[in-house]
This record gives structure tokens, C-alpha cells and sequence, in this order.
């Protein structure tokens, strides 16, 4: 310590430590202190609640919980936060640290963070603990994640291309009966049990070979409140589920997501909830998916199409539909041409209950659906149309026929496989934030609205 008191950059890394207290926010001037005690820290009048998402409000002592964002606080915590990331890379050196301290007392400018979806500095405590790192700082992290680069800019520079591609007119909703018979063609989701078949006939042929065959790519990923199709003694009206909401939610199908002033309508539910196991009922600290709830029933859809940016950083799309049209308009024939739209656009859907549980990990559930063992080996291919809840048995789709290819049973599937998919998607070239929740869910349709072609591979 000799040679450091003499040292000026030290001299003010020794000011930080003693000024910092002073400032009111009672954090620890030892880095490893603040990662690893028990207390939480705790800025001047608020609570951290940790880990997690929220804070008490300033001396408020009920159950009222606000979002906290990173964007409107620096945490207490957040310089000796940084001094962990820098000390566990092995590049802490002297003006590192007196970088962060400085930083902290508010003499250099430092990024407060984005409001949008990540870890917290409690998550990342909690994590540094569970790994066993506490008074080991050089030792491997070894907690079930990953760190891995996320920077904000990026090589590619192109303007998404398939932005806007949506048809602004001739798809627009209309009325499913005109005096009192179907004017619409086939509609989704259906009844997918086995044997059943629908009341309307059509003359078109499902896709029942798989997506890549056929020319197709997943050009998005979102997932629904409940299911919108019906396989009984799977996912049926009889299923349970925690049940946080089953209101209609004000929106049309762009807006039919989990908003905090209109939540999602609540479609079917599977039959593994059980209120008795911990797996079903233990909260999830969720990064980057919002709104979701271990124990909950999702019906995921992954669109497909031929006219994708298939191959290329803008193949993912949110809303799905500039995904599904993104190449059509150089090449109208890529969907409407040859063999069909049916032939042309697709959605696998697949269902899942939620579970706090790591042995129902999948790490790559962006791409599409789980083929394996189970997984997508009973399934229903049919015609229908788009879905969500701006249609129902009496407003319906245009987009229509379009393969739907679904699977019969309900998986068990780890929040932390939801969690590591909403992450996936925000690293998408375009800006997939509004899909990282729940859409409500189509009503079942009727047997009238339902095509005659659902078939069992």
C-alpha cells in the first residue's frame, strides 16, 4: 500500500471510496462486499426489492409494486457491478477502476442503461453468488448462463427492406356470414383432435411436408395466451392453469398482446398444471420475456413463407406479416403462383405449459418448433387462415388458405427456454420487442368456418 498512496490515480479511487458514502447511498466501498452480503442495498428512501424488476415506492410498505428501469436510476450498486464484469474479464487494471469510481461521484459521463428487457443488478448479484464466486473473484463462473456480447451497433447497415411490406388494402377483415351463409373461406384455429373434420369444404391441400421442403423459412416467432385450437384431453376448456387474466383485451390481431390496460383473452388451457408441484408455481425471474407466468398454457405459432428474407439478417420480422410478404411484391407468383398460398405461407404451432424446472431446457426455440422423441410427432395439418383476437366466429380473416401444421399434445417447457427465445429476438436486425409477450387468443371457430381437409400424419 505503500507505493499506492503515493500514486495520484490511486489518491482518487481513495477519494471515490470516502466520498461515496458520504453521497447517502450507504453502499460498501468493497465490491465483493456489495455482491455478496446478505442485506440488499438499499438507495436513500426506496427498497430494492432483488432480484427482479421492481421497487417499493419511497416509503410505502404494501404490496404496490412500480417498475424500475435503468434509465431513470443508477443504482448504488452499479459502480462495483461494473468493477466485477471488468475484475472477472481480467482486464481490472488501476485506471479502470478509477474510471468506474469516477464515474460513480458523477465526474465522467456514464451509459444509466435501457429500459428495455435485460438483466438486473440483482439478477447479476444473485448470479455471482450461486456461482460460488464470493471471495473468489478468478474463479470460473460457473451458474447455468452464458455472457455474451450484445453492443448496440452492428456490420450490417442495410435498411430493412422488408419493412411496411403488409398489404394496406384488399386483406382487410370482413363479415364470416352474409345472410346467414359463410362468405368466408377457411379459418384457424380449429379442432385439431383426431377424427375431427370440418363443415366447410374446400379444395385446398395442406403442406404436409416440412417447411424446408417446401422452400419455406420461419419469418417470425410469437406465442398466444392459452391456445386458439382445441386437441381434446391436451388443451381443452377442462385444462387449469394459474389463470392471471381472462379478459378480452382491447386490441385487433396488432394489438392483441398482454398491455397493462387491456390484458390478452385467455384461450385453452393444458391439463399438467398442478397448484401442488413446485415446478408449476414458483416464480421465474424473467429478463427479457414481459408478462409471462410459470404454470400458464402458450400456443407458439412460427409463420412461414416462401417470399421470406429467407437466409439474410431481415428473415425474422415483427409484425409477421412484413415477413410473410417481404419478397412478394418484386415476385407476386412466389405466393399466389403455381401450386397456392397454401403451398406458399404456413404456421407450425405448438403448445407448451411452463415450468420453473431446467430439465425442460431447449436453447433454440426462435428457430421452430421441437422435433424429438414427442415433440411435434402427432400432428394435425389443415387450411385455415391468420388468427387472433380481431377475428372470431362473426368478423373474420382474409388472409386465407394458408397450412397450418400443429402438434396434437401439450409439452412441458422451462420459463428459462422462453427467456433465452425473447432474448434471441431482440437481437434480431429488425425490432421483434412487440412479439416478446402474449397475444389474446381466437375463439375456437365453428364447425361451419372450419375446412373438411384436416388430416393426421
Amino acid at each position: 500500500m505503500g507505493s499506492a498512496r503515493q500514486s495520484p490515480l490511486a489518491a482518487a479511487v481513495l477519494l471515490g471510496v470516502l466520498i461515496w458514502p458520504a453521497l447517502g447511498t450507504g453502499c460498501p466501498d468493497d465490491a465483493d462486499t456489495d455482491l455478496c452480503a446478505d442485506a440488499t442495498t438499499m438507495a436513500p428512501g426506496a427498497t430494492t426489492m432483488a432480484p427482479g424488476a421492481t421497487t417499493m415506492a419511497p416509503g410505502d410498505n404494501d404490496d404496490e409494486e412500480m417498475p424500475t428501469s435503468g434509465a431513470s436510476r443508477l443504482s448504488p450498486s452499479a459502480p462495483m457491478v461494473l468493477s466485477l464484469v471488468l475484475a472477472l474479464s481480467g482486464h481490472m487494471h488501476q485506471y479502470a477502476a478509477a474510471a468506474v469510481w469516477l464515474a460513480a461521484l458523477g465526474s465522467v459521463p456514464m451509459a444509466t442503461g435501457a429500459s428495455s428487457p435485460g438483466f438486473t443488478c440483482g439478477a447479476v448479484k444473485e448470479l455471482y453468488k450461486d456461482s460460488g464466486c464470493c471471495g473468489q473473484p478468478d474463479a470460473t463462473f460457473e451458474a447455468d448462463y452464458q455472457i455474451v456480447p450484445a453492443p448496440s451497433t452492428s456490420v450490417i447497415t442495410s435498411d430493412n427492406y422488408c419493412a411496411s411490406t403488409k398489404p394496406t388494402e384488399g386483406f382487410d377483415n370482413f363479415n364470416c356470414f352474409e345472410n346467414a351463409v359463410v362468405a368466408a373461406s377457411e379459418q384457424a384455429g380449429a379442432n385439431v383432435t383426431a377424427g375431427y373434420v370440418g363443415g366447410l369444404n374446400t379444395s385446398a391441400v395442406p403442406w404436409t411436408g416440412t417447411y424446408l421442403e417446401g422452400g419455406l423459412c420461419p419469418v417470425n416467432v410469437h406465442w398466444h395466451y392459452g391456445t386458439e385450437h382445441l386437441s381434446v384431453g391436451e388443451y381443452d376448456e377442462y385444462g387449469s392453469g394459474p389463470n392471471m387474466s381472462a379478459e378480452e383485451d382491447e386490441g385487433g390481431e396488432d394489438e392483441s398482446r398482454r398491455l397493462d390496460t387491456a390484458t390478452a383473452r385467455l384461450g385453452f388451457q393444458c391439463h399438467h398444471y398442478d397448484e401442488n408441484d413446485a415446478k408449476f408455481t414458483t416464480d421465474y425471474a424473467w429478463a427479457y420475456c414481459v408478462n409471462m407466468h410459470v404454470g400458464e398454457t402458450y400456443e407458439v405459432h412460427w409463420p412461414h413463407s416462401k417470399a421470406g428474407a429467407c437466409g439474410t439478417p431481415y428473415q425474422y420480422q415483427s409484425p409477421f406479416y412484413d415477413g410473410v410478404f417481404c419478397r412478394f411484391w418484386d415476385n407476386n407468383d412466389l405466393l399466389v403462383g403455381g401450386v397456392g398460398l397454401n403451398y406458399n405461407v404456413g404456421v407450425q404451432a405448438q403448445i407448451f405449459v411452463i415450468v420453473n424446472d431446467e430439465n425442460y431446457y431447449y436453447p433454440d426455440l426462435m428457430r421452430g418448433m421441437i422435433v424429438d422423441g414427442d415433440f411435434g410427432m402427432d400432428m394435425a395439418y389443415y387450411t385455415g387462415s391468420t388468427t387472433g383476437t380481431s377475428r372470431d366466429n362473426e368478423i373474420c380473416s382474409a388472409y386465407t388458405p394458408i397450412t397450418w401444421q400443429v402438434d396434437r399434445k401439450c409439452h412441458l417447457i422451462s420459463a428459462s427456454s422462453f427467456d433465452k427465445m425473447c432474448a434471441d429476438m431482440l437481437l434480431q436486425r429488425d425490432d421483434m420487442s412487440i412479439d416478446i409477450y402474449a397475444h389474446g387468443a381466437r375463439e375456437l371457430v365453428l364447425d361451419e368456418l372450419a375446412a373438411d381437409n384436416l388430416q393426421r400424419l
